[in-house]
């Protein structure tokens, strides 16, 4: 009797011994992916504007990157990777989608900090002329089109909230501060550089936090 006690403690000492093992094993694995999921959303997204490139990849590629594919990548990537469960009984861990939101804020969090960076850095201010307004009567976002004094155009567009507001019309003139590279949007006279470091920091630590904590989870699915 006790032989057979002391054999059945060592292969429960064996079997924790064994699911720490892997739980270790694949906990290296998903923090660098979720690192690299990080890394690319903010550099993607906060880079574009600051780096003036083309505008095809600053203000739609590296945007879409950053805020739908990789956020969306961190969601199919933990649950498509189980190979050893069947599809029909693998069971979704919640925390998953917090990471498939979150990513998506923070690229759109990190994109503008990314242009008041390179409005602070590059930015000028001019007096512009209102000589169009797209979306005036509709439920759509309006946008002002500028120019400047010498007949150039401001790129991109004025947004509404930026200072395209409902009391701005055609041939009216308005002081933005522009990129003169035409990548980060004009914003209107009220513009002060923001403070977004704190709303990074704790959206990346959910980011990572749940993404890992869902991730753990389906991989136990396999043990």
């Amino acid at each position: 009797m006790a032989r057979e006690e002391g054999e059945f403690a060592v292969g429960v000492e064996d079997a924790s011994e064994k699911q720490a093992r892997e739980g270790r094993s694949v906990f290296l694995p998903w923090l660098l992916f979720y690192l690299v999921c990080l890394a690319g959303i903010i550099g993607l997204t906060w880079l574009a504007p600051v780096v003036p490139l083309d505008p095809w990849i600053s203000n739609e590629a590296a945007p879409a990157l950053g805020v739908f594919l990789i956020p969306f990548a961190s969601f199919l990537v933990p649950v498509f990777c189980i190979r050893r469960v069947p599809h029909r009984q693998r069971k979704l861990a919640w925390q998953l989608l917090l990471p498939l939101v979150i990513g998506s804020v923070l690229g759109f969090v990190a994109q503008g900090a990314g242009e008041d960076s390179a409005l602070k850095e590059r930015g000028r201010w001019v007096e512009a002329k209102v000589v169009a307004v797209e979306n005036d009567n509709s439920n759509k976002t309006r946008q002002c089109t500028l120019r400047k004094p010498n007949g150039q155009k401001v790129a991109p567009e004025l947004k509404e909230g930026d200072g395209c507001e409902d009391g701005v019309g055609r041939g009216e003139v308005v002081r933005v501060r522009y990129d003169p590279e035409g990548v980060a949007s004009p914003d209107g006279e009220s513009w002060k550089p923001g403070s977004y470091g704190v709303a990074i920091a704790v959206l990346g630590t959910v980011f990572v936090g749940f993404g890992m904590w869902g991730s753990m989870r389906m991989s136990r699915q396999e043990q």
